[in-house]
């Protein structure tokens, strides 16, 4: 017989799976018509270049192309402007990439080249990420500390209202604000800055960024002629760095609110037992902890000299008041 936990998690995969095949299935509608209608306006450039220059052959074209795009991929551009080439691995650069790659945002542009750089990578990653995860979580904790728990502690000194209501009030305060910090401000600027961005693709790179999925499709300071590129390029990681903090401030607000501790206790195997041992370890401390205190009274109470005890003092007081 099939367990309650069991139930729950089979039925959790199998919303999960409807929800990959209905995201695949939006995906494909609404990006498959606009891949088509590009792919024919290359074929007709195409056609078009090769009408106009009958000199070159098909082959010679694909063949230089081929080459262009492997060299773009790299993140060197195959543009003969000589005032747009940019070095892509200066410090800022370097330090971007690594700040991206540890936080799991992950651009993918640019990525090591060298055999030396991706066995650094990948051994830098391993060490890198579970600190960079760590130190986020951890600073994420005690921001909520600051920001939540000592604020609503001193409200509720002054106001006449349940901690509850002040828990959700001070939420929706503190998401609106951390939206308009993270995500509608640097959306304008971004905006400003990159020139080929609207505003909605600014918004959409701060939100694909914050939640670490970096499709890698607008990726900041590639522009030729930018001013200040290294300067924008450690604002930007540093933007990102922490607007994580926030976005993880966030999650933790909202898992303490919905108590999804309890919630996802439903789909784990085995979690009743574990919750019974836990009741049953936390009775028997209080129940050994209220014997040590009885006992504890009991041996006070023994102790305490015969002169100092209630019955003691009513003697007394009988024996004086029968001498006068």
């Amino acid at each position: 017989m099939m367990s309650r936990h069991a139930l729950f998690f089979l039925l959790l995969l199998l919303f999960y799976v409807f929800y990959l095949i209905f995201g695949a299935f939006v995906f494909s509608a609404l990006e498959q018509p606009y891949e088509d209608h590009l792919r024919w306006k290359v074929e007709s450039m195409w056609s078009k270049f090769l009408s106009d220059h009958p000199c070159m052959s098909e082959e010679m074209l694909q063949d230089f192309l081929r080459k262009a795009l492997l060299v773009k991929s790299f993140g060197v551009s195959a543009m003969r402007n000589i005032s747009g080439y940019e070095i892509k691995w200066d410090f800022v650069s370097s330090l971007f990439f690594a700040g991206t790659t540890l936080t799991t945002i992950g651009y993918g542009h640019p990525f090591p080249i060298s055999v030396g750089g991706k066995v650094f990578c990948l051994l830098y990653s391993i060490i890198g990420i579970p600190l960079t995860l760590s130190v986020l979580s951890i600073t994420a904790r005690n921001m909520l500390i600051l920001l939540r728990d000592k604020p609503i502690h001193s409200f509720q000194l002054h106001l006449s209202v349940s901690k509850k209501k002040l828990e959700w009030l001070h939420a929706s305060v503190l998401i609106v604000i951390i939206s308009f910090l993270f995500f509608f401000i640097p959306a304008i600027v971004f905006d400003a800055i990159e020139g080929n961005w609207g505003y909605l693709d600014a918004l959409y790179f701060c939100f694909i960024s914050l939640t670490t999925v970096g499709l890698g499709d607008y990726v900041p300071g590639e522009q030729s002629g930018q001013k200040m590129p290294a300067l924008y390029k450690l604002l930007v990681t540093c933007y990102l760095i922490l607007g994580l903090v926030a976005v993880l401030l966030v999650v933790e607000m909202l898992k303490s609110l919905l108590n999804c501790n309890h919630f996802f206790g439903l789909f784990v195997l085995g979690c009743d037992e574990m919750r019974r041992d836990e009741e049953a370890d936390h009775f028997l401390s209080n129940d050994l902890d209220g014997s040590f205190v009885q006992k504890h009274d009991e041996t006070t109470r023994r102790r305490v000299p015969h002169s100092l005890s209630p019955s003691a003092e009513k003697n007394y007081g009988s024996i004086n008041t029968s001498l006068t």
